[in-house]
């Protein structure tokens, strides 16, 4: 429900002001998801922890109960998460409205993650609203 929400309130800006709606939509995703990562450091640096990946994970805010499927794997060093059924770009869908989908997805994980810890690097050659048959999450290695 919320992506049919998302993807509606998109839809209506998008036309009713064009490019700066998109603009006013890319630049909300990336506010709420840099916003949610600042909330995750938060507790992460209240219990004395470091900012790191593991952490990140141990102490998100992400659900992935919610009928979410995925399969993390190690691939040149990096965690890749490849989504494979997703509820957000299933909703999208549904109602046919990917268009609007794909602003969300094309800046909220790497918002949250630069919300947590603007050094960590997230890549996402592949998402789902974009007509891929997965999302490709890389969660990019810090060299030492």
């Amino acid at each position: 429900m919320f992506a049919q929400m998302f993807c509606t309130v998109a839809e209506i800006v998008i036309s009713r002001f064009g490019e700066q709606g998109r603009e006013a939509m890319a630049e909300a995703v990336k506010k709420y998801g840099e916003e949610r990562g600042r909330r995750i450091a938060e507790l992460v640096k209240s219990l004395g922890k470091e900012l790191d990946l593991k952490n990140f994970f141990i102490y998100g805010d992400f659900d992935s109960r919610s009928n979410l499927t995925y399969t993390p794997n190690i691939v040149d060093g990096n965690l890749e998460i490849r989504v494979t059924e997703c509820p957000y770009a299933k909703g999208c869908k549904e109602w046919g409205k990917e268009e609007y989908g794909k602003i969300y997805c094309e800046y909220i994980d790497k918002a949250v993650l630069r919300g947590y810890n603007p050094d960590l690097v997230l890549e996402v050659p592949q998402n789902m609203t974009k007509g891929d048959d997965s999302c490709v999450l890389r969660y990019i290695a810090k060299k030492p």
